[in-house]
């Protein structure tokens, strides 16, 4: 048996979710794991290795020292291994976590090898691999025939609730966490850490760290699912029809109309393609970029104007601001822009 620190989660952790991994593998049915990055899987897949309801064989695939087919059957028994295993414990079970991380080795006969470990005691073996996305998404063409029914069974790990996010972090240094952090996390393990260490929890979209997390959670996801996430957004559902791609409810990133986090949906609309003429354009990319806070006169008459010193006037300012509150893209958006006298703008969303 495994002793990593996940062991020290307790037996009331994310019962839920392990009762679903049990009835699997007592079932003798290998599963892909499919998740948000992020989201923390590993922790949860360290803590079913502590288990004793099987032989657990877990697996990092971080821990090759290269991402090869050869590093990568260093890592676990060999087949005679296994049956000798497999005639001591009424289940096996081997754990491939971050397995998509391979995906360039992925081909028929890397799969095809996998599949056939379960061969060697039929119902005992169980193979658990994780992934962000289906493996068919990954990596079509090899998953054919017998492989794309073999790697088709997944099972969605939706984010965390509150009080396993709490118990996870028990596992860390103490350092305090603000209640509300636990709730615009929205049980994203990862999302909550870096929250944790921000500087900026007044606006936490300002954090360069924060915004690089909202950008990966949006950039590994297809067109289609971008865009339901931007109409979710900004509530272009309400009274409407609407269906929610399978995956974006799957692994927990929609939930009732809603991202699983505002911080996702606050950081959508703030970056937002922006059809507006010209000058608009540059004056509303330089307040967004500092939104909350205020952009002096000249720092606008630097980035709108350049060099063009004679037209960077008060009057020629007040102008911009004027068009650029009224464009109808600002009201849909809550968009306000705030005068600061003789210092410069805020702005704010309302």
């Amino acid at each position: 048996m495994y002793n990593f620190k996940e062991k020290g989660l307790g037996v009331d952790f994310a019962q839920d979710r392990l009762k679903d991994f049990k009835q699997l593998i007592e079932a003798g049915r290998s599963f892909v794991v499919i998740s948000m990055p992020g989201v923390g899987v590993s922790y949860f897949l360290k803590y079913l290795a502590c288990q004793d309801f099987a032989k657990f064989l877990h697996i990092d695939i971080y821990s090759l020292p290269s991402l090869t087919q050869a590093e990568f059957f260093k890592l676990f028994p060999t087949p005679k291994e296994l049956e000798t295993l497999a005639k001591k414990h009424s289940k096996i079970v081997l754990i491939f976590s971050r397995f998509d991380q391979l995906k360039k080795e992925f081909d028929n006969q890397f799969l095809s090898s996998l599949q056939s470990l379960t061969n060697i005691a039929p119902g005992k073996i169980v193979l658990i691999f994780t992934s962000t996305k289906p493996l068919t998404e990954i990596s079509a063409e090899p998953l054919s025939g017998g492989n794309l029914n073999f790697f088709s069974e997944i099972l969605y790990f939706k984010p965390y609730l509150e009080k396993d996010l709490k118990k996870l972090l028990n596992l860390e240094p103490f350092r305090e966490t603000r209640e509300n952090l636990f709730k615009l996390s929205g049980g994203h393990f990862q999302l909550l850490q870096i929250l944790r260490r921000s500087q900026r929890l007044q606006n936490l979209l300002l954090d360069q760290f924060v915004r690089l997390q909202m950008k990966g959670l949006i950039d590994y996801l297809d067109y289609s699912q971008r865009k339901q996430l931007q109409k979710i957004a900004l509530r272009q559902t309400q009274g409407k029809l609407f269906e929610v791609d399978e995956y974006l409810l799957g692994v927990g990133m929609v939930k009732n109309l809603q991202l699983f986090t505002p911080l996702l949906a606050e950081y959508i609309k703030l970056n937002l393609p922006v059809k507006l003429p010209v000058k608009e354009a540059k004056l509303f990319k330089l307040l967004r970029k500092n939104a909350g806070n205020v952009v002096t006169k000249d720092e606008i008459f630097a980035e709108v104007w350049g060099e063009d010193d004679e037209n960077a006037t008060d009057w020629a300012l007040d102008a911009l601001i004027y068009r650029l509150r009224k464009h109808p893209f600002m009201k849909s958006n809550s968009y306000i822009i705030e005068s600061h006298k003789k210092v410069g703008y805020t702005l704010i969303q309302v």
